[in-house]
């Protein structure tokens, strides 16, 4: 593989660790998804409840965090562990950008849909450590709630530590569409409790099978596939296949309501990286995401939708400790 190619898969591989790790810790969705289907880029997820909400609509269930531990750390895989049966939340590597993607449950938020943040916000060079221990008290509580909520309870840190203030809007914008190709739909739907045949594991326990939603990168002889496992199509059109790929949103209408095991093989090398002779991004050694979606009969249609934006109003860097 050129080395061009390389560098930009390694980059994408960053995002794709933390959406593998965290689906696998739990066995359950996590993280960039929920039980339910993930929310498109024009419907994001709203902001939390504030202290005026009652406490009987609180789904956090008034529970915080007892001891909350935030450090500066090198760059590395960016990653999420919140296993079902423990007490807290431990994200490392991870910039400030990579937390609220994961926070708010949007994996494709770029850069252009990001207003108010300063450069440090997705710095390469400042990545945070954080610890979140739940009480002893409420770690049965803690165990029962689900991930939705539990991104609840960690945006009080964010909110505390790194007095992050924020709202989304609107937005008109360039986007595609996903859609089914002219000669139909290429793979079929996952039967019940089926799993794809690259066999997931549950992460740090590779004898046991996953058999829920992940995405992740495997070698094959011929370079590296992209592996989708219990995809439904929301996800997929809000995926980092699309975030380093297309520069557009994407927003699903397939009209399929299913899941599905499939792979693929493309570059992640950006449309914008032409090549070049002297110096530029060389020749990718597999095809672009257009063509390769055409192997599971889908392509993408240019169109105009609202996407939301995130309006940071405030944001400071946090103490360490």
């Amino acid at each position: 593989m050129a080395n061009g190619n390389r560098v930009v898969r390694l980059n994408c591989c960053r995002e794709l660790a933390l959406l593998t790790v965290a689906w696998g810790t739990l066995g359950v969705p996590m993280a960039f998804s929920q039980t339910s289907a993930s929310p498109s880029p024009a419907t994001l997820p709203a902001t939390p409840p504030t202290s005026a909400t009652p406490a009987a609509a609180d789904p956090t269930l008034g529970i915080t965090f007892d001891v909350v531990s935030i450090k500066h750390t090198e760059q590395g895989p960016s990653r999420v562990t919140n296993p079902g049966d423990g007490d807290g939340i431990t994200i490392t590597n991870s910039t400030l950008l990579e937390i609220i993607r994961w926070n708010f449950n949007v994996g494709t938020l770029r850069g252009d849909q990001i207003q108010g943040a300063p450069g440090w916000f997705s710095s390469p060079d400042e990545n945070y450590e954080i610890q979140a221990k739940i009480a002893e008290s409420d770690i049965a509580t803690w165990q029962k709630l689900d991930d939705e909520a539990r991104r609840l309870v960690f945006r009080k840190v964010l909110a505390d530590r790194f007095k992050f203030a924020s709202h989304f809007v609107d937005v008109e914008v360039p986007v595609y569409n996903l859609v089914i190709a002219k000669g139909g739909l290429k793979m079929k739907e996952a039967k019940p409790g089926e799993i794809s045949p690259w066999k997931f594991h549950e992460a740090g326990d590779p004898s046991t099978p996953y058999s829920g939603r992940g995405m992740t990168q495997r070698q094959t002889p011929d370079g590296w596939i992209t592996v989708y496992q219990r995809f439904d199509m929301e996800t997929f059109a809000t995926s980092d296949t699309f975030a380093y790929t297309v520069g557009r949103p994407v927003i699903n209408k397939t009209g399929l309501t299913g899941v599905y095991n499939f792979s693929l093989d493309f570059s992640y090398q950006p449309l914008s990286a032409s090549p070049s002779a002297e110096g530029g991004a060389p020749e990718p050694s597999s095809p672009d995401i257009f063509t390769a979606l055409k192997t599971i009969g889908l392509k993408l249609e240019p169109g105009r939708g609202k996407v939301s934006h995130l309006v940071v109003d405030h944001l400071e860097r946090p103490s360490e400790d």
